[in-house]
């Protein structure tokens, strides 16, 4: 894997795995002049985002390099004795190594100091988004959505804010540290190692467990409701109520994860819902009683264009999908 200069800056962000770290650290003590490449790009970074630092970030490293010269014993300072040149030059280079690690040390400090407190991550319409959390637990964002976390949890409770639709698969700490997905209208979702579906959009507030189990606290009351897998709850737009909780197919319900749209007795309507939520689209229907039609069987879901998965939609119901005056109309 080659070293670049994108990848030293993932690696002090804190956005590499661990193979890429284990690369970027024997890149960085292989030779000196590495770590003087790293102090380079670290050193510009830091200068476009806040000059005052900057500046004491240099007044530090100016300060490395004298005290690292006064203890060269072949400076006019420090001579008292001829060293070969081999010898100069092994000396030069181990002091010059402990003087690079000694600022990237300080410019590491600085940039992780200067990390956001909050990472906020979006998905645009169309799209998807993988997450990896800080306690290593994943998350994939649907179109249309967000979501927003402290950069660490250290010392903290591991909490989460959700807009919109994602996939959550929580890893179980052994400290049994609880994992809360905060949503809109004080409704809050409490797990230990889980995963689920959750749907919480301005027409719809809905969540499928697929393993383990949830504590979902509502809106203004005290009342909790406990899920076990298989169960698909359907909250009120205000968040004080359950309007409906059944037992379902979770894989129906996930499998946008995985690029397919899989269908199981699945209105016209539905579908269309889901096309306006997650691409920002809205299909007209020529004749409303085809939004009660049903289908089963799946559709890719591997286009950002709306279009492309509306054209699916019109072939599997043997429906004709049309354009007229910018509008998206499906007919007979």
């Amino acid at each position: 894997m080659e070293v670049s200069k994108q990848l030293v800056m993932h690696y002090f962000s804190g956005k590499t795995t661990s193979e890429e770290d284990k690369v970027v650290e024997q890149w960085l003590a292989l030779h000196p002049d590495n770590a003087a490449r790293a102090l380079e790009w670290l050193s510009k970074e830091a200068q476009e985002k806040d000059q005052e630092i900057f500046g004491d970030l240099m007044m530090s490293k100016g300060q490395v390099w004298a005290d690292a010269r006064q203890r060269l014993p072949n400076t006019r300072a420090n001579r008292k004795k001829p060293f070969t040149s081999y010898e100069s030059q092994r000396t030069l280079k181990r002091y010059l190594a402990i003087a690079a690690s000694l600022i990237l040390i300080c410019t590491l400090a600085w940039f992780r100091l200067k990390q956001p407190e909050t990472v906020h991550i979006a998905a645009a319409y169309g799209q998807t988004r993988h997450i990896i959390l800080p306690d290593s637990s994943e998350v994939v964002l649907n179109g249309n959505s967000s979501l927003r976390y402290p950069a660490s949890w250290d010392g903290r409770p591991r909490e989460v804010w959700l807009e919109g639709e994602a996939f959550f698969d929580v890893k179980h700490l052994r400290t049994h540290s609880a994992f809360t997905v905060h949503l809109s209208a004080d409704k809050n979702i409490q797990v230990l190692g889980t995963q689920f579906n959750v749907i919480d959009r301005q027409t719809r507030s809905c969540i499928v467990l697929r393993s383990g189990s949830i504590r979902l606290s509502l809106a203004g009351t005290k009342k909790q409701v406990y899920m076990t897998p298989g169960d698909m709850v359907r909250i009120s737009e205000n968040g004080s109520e359950i309007t409906g909780k059944e037992v379902v197919n979770p894989e129906n319900y996930s499998s946008w994860t995985r690029g397919r749209w899989r269908l199981e007795g699945t209105s016209l309507q539905e579908m269309l819902q889901k096309i306006e939520e997650n691409y920002g689209v809205t299909v007209l229907v020529e004749n409303r009683e085809l939004l009660t039609r049903r289908a089963s069987g799946s559709i890719p879901l591997g286009s950002t264009n709306a279009e492309t998965v509306i054209g699916d939609i019109a072939n599997l119901f043997e429906l004709h999908f049309v354009k007229k005056d910018s509008k998206l109309i499906l007919a007979r």
